[in-house]
């Protein structure tokens, strides 16, 4: 029976709260689970206590049930509990609640009688007032009457003892006092002029005005016054009716003997200072006055209510030396009839600071041009830098003075000046690199040519120094566009630097230096002013010149435009002059100039060795030949050790005609062999090796030379040649005479086929001599000389 009661009270406990959950889950379209039996639910509103006691008794042993039993009394005493607590509390509350609706309905009993006796005392005390006003009223309008002839009496007073007051504040010092004095009690005396007294009074006050005038410009003029001071006395003159312009003119007036002394300082430092010094020195002096001259200027002035015109713009901002700069005042209470635009007032500070900036830019940019002559690059880079920093608050304090532009243009100059004394450092080291080579070929070898025996060690260690110094130089001006420096974000820096001054000015400019200088040994070696350079230098120089042909304009062009790359606003390439293909176009002519006249200058050496041996001998009656003459084996000598030279900076160049052994046996025109002697004449058919001749391909002595060691050789040997049938043709020639030309010339011809690219032309040119000593010898007629192989 306990265990059913308990039930039925769970139930009823529990439903109404399953009643509301119900109800909050069909409001908000919650489904709950259909399919549940919630009859066994206690907690359900289908709870049916019979079931779920029917099937208890039927599903669990006695023990269980005992269990079951003892937990659920458990329950129900807590519940019992509870309920008990919470009728306690809430009783609890309602009774503290009845009382304390007692306690409040007795105090607006007590408030409404204190109202009532309120209100009827102030009743009483209106009726009292009433009848005190009523019966006073006479009396007091005596009593004001009194007290504005007393007021009146005090001012005259005042009046009278103006003079003297303004004369003692004026001793003592105290300026605002006196201005303040004379200001209220001046509209006074400006009214009643008339009267004789009150016109004394005004003439004395006006003459003690003049003298604390003087004494506020006297502050005005002292350089050392600070802003607030400058500020206090402007408004008091402004107060005292003093003109603004001849204010604003006195103040700079001050102001321009402080700033002349700092540019005498700057146009006079101390000897042994170095540019930061010099740039920190006149920073801290020039720039702090002028920064402070435009502070209180613009506090004292453009920024003073009592000065600017509150309208404006009007067409009174702009003045010349015809107009008047002042606008009228619509203030009533200032004296002072003007005020100023802001725009003569802007004008006017400008122009100030833009002359004794113009006198402070001349030194200093002096000073600049002598740094960028200098060999130290880093100080001359922060000298720079912090000029053009230190004037940043300037700028800022003071925009329309165009102080940032005229910077800009210092540093840009010297950065050019800079550009050109690099320029020239360069062209002077190229030329001390040509005496160091020349040096090295004629006596002794400079230390950087120490240990190198060829020639093209000589042009390797040449084209390292030359573009050695070269990229240094564009690390050294790299520094003027790194990223700490201020002045790098320019657009100058941006374009016209990199692609005017650095890449056409400096790099190709230099290039174009190089090539012009290189190719003037060959230009003008034939001046008589000019001495001739050793011939191993020209060698050097053509090498040089066709590296950079090839690839060395391109490596320098690209590495300068990596290093400084403009933007898309710069110039482009095409627009250079010169640029890199101009200057690829100006090498590949200067290699081809040098080594034209290297063939010639080599070529002529042979041909007057040859001519020498040629001329010096008697050919008429000579012994007969034994051996090739020592000459002719000079110059094969001199030929192969021109071609150890050249092959050493040059390639070997192509062969056009095979050079085949049996070809070189004789020369073409030699006859059958006879066995039973070492020469033989034979008889030769003049008129035919004429017509033979005369069909001969015409041979170009002075042609184009290509850069190679065969075709520079072959330039030389046809000089030689040439001027070795010359020689022959002008000379007379016995049968001995002949033989010996016959045994040079075929040793010529064995010796050298291998330095030319082209055999054809040496076997032409080696014949000549020979049918022309057919036809012009004496003893010999129609007679060749055979000779045998062996």
């Amino acid at each position: 029976n306990e265990y059913k009661s308990y039930l039925r009270i769970m139930s009823e406990k529990v439903i109404p709260k399953k009643r509301n959950r119900n109800l909050l889950r069909q409001y908000y379209g919650v489904k709950g689970n259909e399919n549940t039996d919630q009859s066994l639910d206690i907690n359900s509103e289908q709870f049916d206590s019979d079931l779920y006691m029917k099937q208890t008794l039927g599903s669990k042993h006695l023990h269980e049930l005992l269990n079951k039993q003892t937990s659920m009394l458990k329950e129900i005493r807590s519940l019992d509990s509870e309920m008990q607590t919470l009728v306690y509390e809430n009783y609890n509350k309602f009774i503290s609640a009845t009382d304390t609706i007692r306690r409040m309905k007795d105090d607006f009993l007590k408030m409404e009688e204190q109202m009532e006796a309120l209100t009827n005392n102030m009743s009483s005390i209106s009726d009292f007032s009433h009848t005190i006003n009523t019966n006073l009223s006479d009396s007091r309008q005596k009593i004001t009457k009194l007290s504005s002839v007393h007021s009146l009496l005090t001012k005259l007073q005042t009046l009278f003892e103006l003079p003297t007051l303004l004369k003692k504040s004026i001793e003592m010092g105290a300026y605002p006092q006196a201005v303040k004095y004379y200001t209220q009690a001046d509209t006074i005396l400006r009214q009643y002029t008339h009267v004789e007294s009150f016109k004394g009074i005004r003439e004395d006050c006006e003459n003690t005005v003049q003298d604390l005038i003087t004494a506020l410009e006297g502050i005005l003029k002292n350089s050392n016054t600070n802003a607030d001071d400058v500020l206090d006395t402007v408004n008091m003159l402004i107060e005292l009716d003093k003109d603004m312009v001849e204010i604003i003119t006195l103040y700079l007036d001050t102001a321009h003997d402080t700033l002349q002394h700092d540019i005498d300082a700057v146009s006079n430092p101390p000897e042994g200072q170095d540019i930061l010094e010099f740039v920190d020195t006149t920073g801290y002096d020039f720039l702090g006055s002028v920064s402070l001259v435009i502070a209180i200027f613009t506090t004292a002035f453009r920024d003073n209510s009592h000065v600017v015109s509150a309208e404006g713009a009007t067409k009174d901002e702009t003045h010349d030396e015809h107009d008047d700069p002042q606008a009228p005042c619509g203030d009533d209470n200032l004296k002072s009839k003007h005020k100023l635009s802001t725009a003569y007032l802007d004008d006017k500070l400008s122009t100030f600071v833009y002359e004794h900036f113009s006198a402070y830019f001349k030194p200093v940019e002096k000073r600049f041009e002598v740094e960028a002559h200098a060999p130290e690059n880093a100080t001359l880079v922060r000298g720079l830098d912090r000029f053009y920093r230190r004037l940043q608050p300037v700028h800022t304090l003071l925009p329309t003075a165009s102080l940032d532009r005229i910077a800009g243009e210092i540093v840009t100059n010297t950065i050019r000046q800079r550009i050109g004394f690099f320029k020239v450092t360069l062209e002077q080291h190229f030329t001390e690199t040509i005496n160091d080579i020349k040096q090295a070929l004629l006596v002794s070898k400079p230390a950087q040519f120490e240990g190198q025996s060829t020639l093209y060690d000589i042009m390797v260690t040449t084209k390292a120094s030359v573009l050695g110094k070269l990229k240094l130089v564009l690390v050294n001006v790299k520094e003027f566009i790194n990223t700490d420096i201020t002045f790098s974000n320019k657009p100058y820096f941006k374009g016209p630097f990199c692609v005017h001054d650095i890449k056409q000015g400096l790099v190709l400019k230099y290039f174009e230096f190089m090539l012009k200088e290189m190719g003037r040994y060959a230009r003008d070696a034939n001046t008589a002013t000019t001495s001739q350079p050793p011939p191993s230098l020209l060698l050097i120089f053509a090498r040089l010149a066709l590296e950079m042909e090839n690839t060395t304009i391109s490596y320098i062009t690209s590495l300068t435009e990596e290093m400084f790359p403009p933007d898309e606003n710069a110039v482009p390439p095409a627009e250079l002059t010169p640029n890199p293909t101009q200057l690829i176009a100006l090498a590949h002519d200067t290699v081809s100039d040098i080594l034209t006249h290297y063939v010639t200058v080599k070529g002529l050496a042979i041909s007057l060795m040859i001519h020498t041996s040629v001329k010096s001998r008697d050919w008429l009656s000579p012994v007969e030949p034994r051996n090739v003459r020592a000459a002719m084996k000079r110059v094969v000598e001199e030929v192969t050790e021109l071609d150890i030279q050249i092959g050493s900076l040059f390639e070997e160049g192509g062969v056009k005609g095979a050079n085949s052994d049996s070809s070189r046996r004789a020369l073409s025109h030699v006859g059958s062999k006879v066995p039973s002697s070492k020469y033989k004449y034979t008889p030769s058919d003049t008129e035919s090796s004429l017509l033979n001749r005369l069909f001969n391909d015409q041979i170009d002595i002075f042609g184009e030379i290509n850069f190679t060691k065969l075709s520079i050789l072959t330039g030389i040997i046809k000089i030689g040649l040439k001027a070795f049938l010359e020689s022959v043709r002008l000379r007379t020639f016995g049968k001995y005479g002949l033989q010996q030309i016959q045994v040079d010339v075929y040793y010529l011809k064995e010796y050298l086929w291998r330095f030319v690219d082209e055999e054809r032309l040496l076997n032409i040119l080696l014949e000549e001599p020979c049918h022309l000593m057919e036809i012009i010898g004496l003893e010999v007629n129609h007679t060749h000389l055979i000779i045998n192989e062996t």
